[in-house]
């Protein structure tokens, strides 16, 4: 009797501590152009490498101050790739990401960075007004906002589980007397 609550009960632990450790958040490995980085040439796509497998319903936009930029979206395992049709003007732009890690949890982020490409032969006033543009700090927009929380099955699992241990401890119980 004792070993058979006792076997359930590390049964129990064991499972609800499965989850933690086997359903791991995808976290944004790396980014090209990188967080707060200056990009200096033309820039073809804008890529994120996460940490686990990503879904396709994944989304990335990428903002000016005024506007959105169209971006052709493809994403593969881990790998999410925003193609530009058309080259980035000098400014500051954010990158919105909104992922569905392998584990099913949505994961939301944004970071920042700047073109600043050399302008070619312009007017004598042109490059003072561009130059005081670049000379903005960057917004500090490049906190990852992430949601935690247990995977969608996670809480009607536990409940099963508490009633399944409930069911054979009555069970066992009524069984001794």
């Amino acid at each position: 009797m004792k070993k058979t609550v006792l076997s359930f009960l590390l049964l129990f632990v064991i499972v609800l501590n499965v989850p933690s450790s086997v359903f791991a958040h995808s976290d944004l490995e790396s980014a090209t152009p990188a967080k707060g980085e200056k990009v200096t040439t033309d820039l073809e796509a804008v890529i994120l490498t996460f940490s686990t497998k990503i879904e396709s319903l994944s989304t990335m936009n990428l903002k000016n101050e005024n506007e959105e930029i169209p971006l052709q979206i493809s994403i593969e395992d881990n790998q999410m790739t925003g193609k530009m049709n058309n080259r980035l003007e000098n400014g500051n732009y954010t990158v919105e990401y909104k992922i569905i890690g392998a584990d099913g949890h949505v994961i939301e982020g944004n970071y920042s960075f700047s073109v600043d490409r050399p302008e070619q032969a312009q007017p004598k006033e042109e490059p003072e007004q561009n130059q005081d543009n670049t000379e903005q700090i960057l917004p500090e927009q490049d906190k990852e906002e992430q949601q935690p929380g247990n995977p969608s099955y996670f809480g009607p699992l536990t409940i099963g589980l508490v009633i399944l241990i409930a069911i054979v401890s009555f069970f066992a119980f009524r069984r001794k007397r």
